[in-house]
């Protein structure tokens, strides 16, 4: 089977989710935050003014809101934070709902000082959330014919990992595709030079095995064989790729993957870490928390257990983190999404070391136990962990955090 590459052309790199110093941070209010009819109003700004308290004052913080909210912004912001602000006003267009999820809708290139803005095909209609925000930068502002919400991209130093989902739609005709996974893949390279892998799980992995971290195959080979034959997987191409590590093979000539049905960033985090001379990322391991959670954790418990041994075959290092399944307000069980994080490598003056943002749920006292672990899962690793409580309020909607925000620029 031929070995084909893919290779970026551009000058720009999209700003990365690890590394350098956050500089700007963009949040959105639309109106249903601020509506008295909605009861998760108060919960919902609390959430969010917990991690604008917990950023450095040195952050610029870049508010998107509706001009009929503006002074009641202005109110907020002043309580909840001494970092500069900027309230980026929506005009004739209001925000919609969705807007909230900031990360999904805007796409940021730099190129030295310089920056750009792209608008990708999300889950929902495009916002006015790209344009307005270049329009107050004033920088370019193109529309992206792919899908590719931010929440299904994570980015490296070195490597893009994108979710098989935003692959196999972006090669639909709907976002501009021909139908080919390589004519996507040769579309999403053109982003960025970084080489990219995709998030989900082949079929054969799903048969049970032992801990990947032990590098067994699985015990029952008969089954492993005919997986193999199934899939149309050669070892000696597996080998071939775990000894050129994060190089641009295509993965569809190396083995057909499935999609894992969200974003990537609900159950994968970046760390900017190496170890073992490998890229390391933290992901989730689902725990039921009751027995109305268990059919549901369960089933994640199985995708996610695959989808470890494709991103090690992509090259990464994994480390594990329990991530709680429960019930949420609405009566549905819900993960609770502590992946879902804001981080830096570099580590600022008044610090001793690199600051994470952590979203907590402990306001449920199921949850308390799950704050403290992962805290010291990111400590363990070299971070502080700043723990931003109050999202569980926002469980139900399959957002936290790093969905709620994004990142605008870092210094380098």
């Amino acid at each position: 089977m031929k070995m084909e590459s893919v290779k970026a052309n551009t000058t720009w790199s999209i700003v990365p989710d690890c590394g350098g110093l956050i500089d700007r941070v963009a949040i959105s209010l639309p109106n249903k935050v601020f509506d008295s009819e909605n009861p998760l109003t108060e919960k919902i700004l609390a959430a969010l003014g917990n991690l604008l308290r917990a950023l450095p004052s040195s952050v610029t913080i870049l508010v998107f809101t509706d001009a009929c909210n503006e002074a009641a912004v202005e109110t907020w912001l002043n309580l909840q934070t001494s970092c500069h602000h900027e309230i980026i006003l929506a005009g004739a267009a209001p925000l919609q709902s969705a807007d909230i999820w900031a990360q999904d809708s805007i796409l940021v290139q730099a190129r030295g000082n310089d920056l750009r803005l792209a608008a990708p095909k999300c889950d929902w209609p495009n916002g006015s959330l790209p344009s307005l925000l270049a329009g107050h930068l004033s920088v370019a502002c193109d529309d992206l014919p792919l899908f590719l919400p931010g929440g299904d991209q994570i980015v490296g130093e070195d490597f893009r990992l994108i979710g098989q989902t935003s692959r196999l739609r972006s090669a639909a005709s709907k976002f501009g595709g021909d139908g080919s996974l390589l004519e996507a893949d040769r579309r999403i390279s053109q982003l960025d030079h970084r080489p990219v892998c995709y998030w989900g799980y082949r079929r054969k992995d799903l048969t049970e095995r032992p801990s990947p971290c032990l590098g067994i195959t699985c015990s029952d080979t008969e089954t492993t064989v005919e997986a193999d034959q199934k899939e149309g997987l050669l070892l000696s191409q597996i080998v071939l790729q775990r000894a050129l590590q994060l190089t641009r093979l295509r993965p569809d000539l190396v083995t057909r993957i499935e999609r894992c049905e969200s974003h990537v960033d609900r159950y994968v985090s970046p760390t900017g870490l190496r170890r073992n001379g490998k890229n390391l990322l933290l992901l989730a391991d689902p725990v039921a928390v009751a027995p109305d959670a268990e059919s549901k954790a369960k089933r994640e418990k199985r995708l996610l257990d695959a989808s470890e041994y494709w991103l090690r075959d992509q090259g990464f290092e994994i480390i594990r983190n329990p991530v709680p399944f429960a019930t949420d307000i609405k009566n549905a069980v819900r993960p609770r999404l502590y992946n879902n994080i804001l981080l830096e490598n570099a580590v600022r003056d008044e610090n001793i070391n690199p600051i994470m943002w952590l979203p907590c749920f402990g306001e449920d006292e199921r949850f308390v136990d799950f704050d403290e672990e992962n805290a010291r899962i990111w400590k363990d690793l070299g971070f502080e962990p700043r723990q931003v409580h109050g999202w569980e309020s926002l469980a139900h909607a399959n957002g936290a955090l790093r969905c709620a925000s994004k990142v605008i620029s870092r210094i380098p």
